[in-house]
């Protein structure tokens, strides 16, 4: 095999060997099919201009429901998990090292000797979306083929829950035309962009603001007839929302013109709006903070970088 196991002592370890590399989580970014992340965003993570992700709640508890899925998995298929691959480890191609995946879990392939050569790759997931099987988000499907190709295994299986009440699963086999195609963009991105260091294309409106925080003074550039168009659809689209949102302001103001010191508006014993006062809260009040204490306010003044603001002549 010319892929080599890495098991790091601790979860630090582990993320320290992530960044020597592309993971399988990170490829659909360079493809352009992560609707979370651009291949410029990815490149500014791993080039260190960027702090890393945060573990977000969602991230955490997809994490701790892997055992879950998985064991809904087994259920389902009658397929063996392999316990000794949870946890935090890799697979990396001996050749290409900066290729190198972590799956969640492994498997015994049904009815075949239990060796090295006969695993599957089980990937989990965990969403709010309601998931087709003959319609994939492309990101995960693009994610199973890159770690069955770096781990030379040709059987895998995605299995998800859905709103924490919704079990699926699909088994994939590797593609490997697909899996030699995006070996070659990888290795591009790699090579030329990571190793490299030319930046890829800002391709999204926070790319932009990435990459161009503050505007140059002065600078003016001549644009195409597509986005002359854009601008024509978007000023007709903004006068329509004026005129709604006045609509609306008339309505709510007529409506609420039939309180009185009501707290709800019946109809025909149906609730049709309430109108009432929040809870009492406190407020530190800044202002006269600063005003009594003047020395005090120089003391702790920052400066906050100012962000750009669209607007539409």
């Amino acid at each position: 095999m010319s892929v080599t196991i890495i098991k790091p002592k601790d979860r630090a370890e582990w993320l320290e060997h992530r960044k020597s590399g592309i993971g399988s989580s990170e490829v659909a970014s360079i493809l352009g099919l992560n609707p979370y992340e651009s291949p410029y965003a990815l490149w500014r993570r791993k080039k260190g201009l960027d702090e890393p992700k945060d573990e977000t709640f969602a991230m955490k508890a997809g994490h701790y429901l892997e055992d879950a899925v998985s064991r809904f998995w087994m259920d389902e298929t009658g397929r063996e998990v392999i316990k000794s691959s949870a946890g935090d480890w890799l697979f990396v191609n001996k050749e290409k090292d900066f290729m190198r995946v972590s799956p969640d879990r492994t498997f015994w392939l049904p009815d075949m000797p239990r060796n090295n050569v006969n695993k599957g790759i089980l990937e989990i997931k965990t969403t709010q979306a309601t998931i087709d099987p003959e319609d994939l988000p492309k990101h995960w499907f693009v994610q199973i083929q890159y770690q069955l190709g770096v781990a030379e295994f040709e059987q895998g299986s995605l299995a998800w829950l859905s709103a924490g009440r919704d079990f699926g699963y699909i088994d994939i086999t590797l593609v490997p035309n697909f899996y030699a195609w995006v070996c070659e963009e990888v290795e591009r991105f790699w090579t030329y962009n990571i190793i490299g260091g030319v930046e890829p294309e800002a391709v999204s409106v926070e790319d932009i603001v990435k990459k161009y925080a503050r505007h140059t003074d002065g600078k003016i550039i001549e644009t195409t007839e597509e986005v002359l168009e854009a601008y024509t659809e978007l000023k007709g689209v903004k006068e329509e929302l004026k005129a709604l949102e006045e609509r609306k302001e008339n309505l709510e103001e007529k409506i609420k013109l039939s309180f009185g010191d009501a707290e709800a508006i019946s109809y025909g014993g149906k609730t049709l709006a309430t109108w009432k006062a929040a809870k009492d809260s406190e407020k530190f009040d800044s202002k006269l903070f600063c005003k009594e204490h003047p020395d005090m306010e120089r003391q702790y003044m920052m400066t906050v970088p100012g962000s750009r603001r669209f607007l539409l002549k």
